[in-house]
């Protein structure tokens, strides 16, 4: 899926759910009229979504571009993308490797799939204190030993392995088994894709160490992600 189509797929999104609150709070409106506030309170979100949907026609013609030149792929970095419907990890000419989306709506644990191009998806359990990767058929458990401002470290009880996300010159590294694999930052990008990408793009950078199967380590890189805000 390209920039394009995600970006597409956003906005049909925002519309659909602008019209449905529209059209339950002018039903709501015609049968409640003595708590005619009530119903308006429906108009809110309608008119934030129908103003939203409007507003991503300026990302759509951006990433029109994305779509149909042939632009050279970047080797060494991925570009994170964050809408209602999933989270989306794209290569430099703007088509995506790797998304992250919910699929359960119970918190306790909140569960995703993360799908990967020409590979089998992973799915992940996620709790407050806890993490669960169903990863090469096998279940893998980390559980978060230390967070702060500036550091998180998630361990794996079974073995010892340690994930350590520390906060480096302006953006967040990924150390495992010893060694940065990634990194991780807010609103920098190379001054070719600046124009193309907003700042609420993050981008993601791999480290000499990095390899294909260490892929599964982009859903620690999404949770610094999405719990520092970095996207938002």
């Amino acid at each position: 899926m390209n920039l394009y189509h995600i970006y597409k797929n956003e906005q049909h999104t925002l519309l659909y759910h602008g019209i449905m609150y529209l059209l339950i709070g002018v039903g709501m409106l015609l049968v409640v009229e003595e708590l005619f506030y009530f119903p308006l309170l429906f108009f809110i979100p309608a008119m934030t979504n129908l103003y939203l949907s409007r507003s991503i026609k300026k990302e759509i013609r951006k990433s029109t571009r994305l779509f149909y030149e042939e632009i050279p792929v970047s080797s060494h970095s991925l570009i994170g993308v964050n809408t209602k419907e999933a989270f989306y990890y794209l290569k430099s000419n703007g088509w995506s490797s790797y998304s992250l989306q919910r699929t359960s709506l119970i918190d306790s644990p909140k569960q995703y799939v993360f799908q990967r191009k020409d590979k089998m998806p992973i799915t992940l359990y996620k709790w407050s204190r806890r993490v669960i990767i169903a990863h090469e058929e096998k279940n893998i458990e980390y559980r978060l030993k230390y967070h702060s401002l500036t550091a998180v470290e998630w361990v794996n009880e079974e073995n010892g392995e340690t994930i350590l996300l520390y906060k480096g010159n302006k953006r967040w590294i990924l150390n495992y088994k010893g060694k940065n694999r990634l990194s991780l930052q807010k609103g920098f990008l190379p001054q070719s894709f600046q124009r193309l990408f907003d700042s609420h793009h993050s981008h993601v950078t791999f480290f000499e160490a990095y390899s294909e199967a260490d892929d599964w380590l982009l859903v620690f890189l999404w949770l610094v992600d999405s719990d520092y805000f970095l996207t938002s």
